[in-house]
């Protein structure tokens, strides 16, 4: 992982994030991007007025990126980092997408309000949007100001009725082997036995992760898939979930139930969500 993206708004989640996304890449070379969005108006610009509110978020944006540089500088100096700053007005979401793009950014780290915000789920937050909208980079949610601790248990979520490209699961295998964490695959237990497609999705991703260490467990469907993925991460002690984002997943579609969302909100370790890319 080379270039690191990680949106602020000079909250202290944010520089938490950061902090994090700076710890479980310390030993490696890589150029942290720090962006902060700020509003258009719209209203004003339409009738051909200069905006002074505007030009206010604007040099607002700038002074924060400064500050918060010069806070990064007294708090952390790795000489393997290098740190960027980025301004831009208008949509969050827009903003991500064209940074992503235009340096390359191998992962995007943002803060998380966490459980204490539940009501959040129903009118949408800037990190679900950026998971949501965001299809070819990977996005680590760190809740609200937790203290950093090493990955050593990472869980991988998955129901084995996909088929696995190693060029997705890329993100997960560089942070494993970055932190020297131990892969728990968690496969929820809806039926008696394996599919011949789920054997051998399952028989690859063993294969894929070969080089690391890594156990596979099942869990029985007794709740919303959302609890048992809870009830699982407290059981192994795990450090860092992750998951894959399908467009449509499975577990959405039998259970119409918004597990990405409702799992995001709920926990107390940061949580690896990574698009299909398709």
């Amino acid at each position: 992982m080379k270039n690191i993206l990680v949106p602020t708004d000079f909250s202290n989640n944010a520089y938490n994030a950061f902090f994090h996304a700076t710890e479980l890449v310390k030993n490696s070379e890589c150029t942290f991007y720090l962006l902060n969005v700020y509003p258009e108006d719209k209203s004003l610009w339409s009738k051909g007025v200069v905006s002074q509110l505007t030009e206010q978020l604007e040099e607002d944006s700038i002074v924060g990126l400064k500050n918060t540089c010069h806070r990064i500088k007294l708090d952390y100096n790795n000489p393997k980092h290098k740190l960027k700053t980025i301004s831009k007005k208008g949509d969050l979401v827009k903003s991500v997408c064209a940074v992503i793009d235009e340096e390359n950014i191998d992962l995007v780290v943002m803060g998380n309000h966490g459980c204490s915000e539940l009501k959040a789920i129903f009118l949408g937050s800037n990190t679900l949007r950026v998971v949501e909208n965001v299809k070819n980079c990977p996005i680590l949610i760190v809740p609200k100001e937790i203290e950093f601790s090493i990955p050593k248990e990472i869980a991988f979520v998955t129901d084995y009725r996909r088929s696995f490209n190693a060029e997705v699961l890329k993100p997960l295998l560089i942070l494993a082997q970055y932190n020297s964490s131990r892969i728990c695959v968690m496969h929820v237990n809806n039926e008696g036995k394996l599919t011949k497609e789920q054997q051998a999705n399952k028989n690859f991703l063993e294969a894929f992760l070969k080089p690391l260490k890594h156990s596979s467990h099942w869990m029985p469907n007794f709740s919303t898939k959302a609890d048992v993925i809870k009830l699982f991460l407290e059981e192994l002690g795990i450090d860092m979930l992750a998951m894959v984002q399908y467009s449509h997943t499975f577990f959405e579609n039998v259970t119409h139930e918004p597990v990405i969302k409702k799992v995001a909100y709920n926990l107390d370790i940061p949580f690896l969500v990574i698009p299909d890319r398709k």
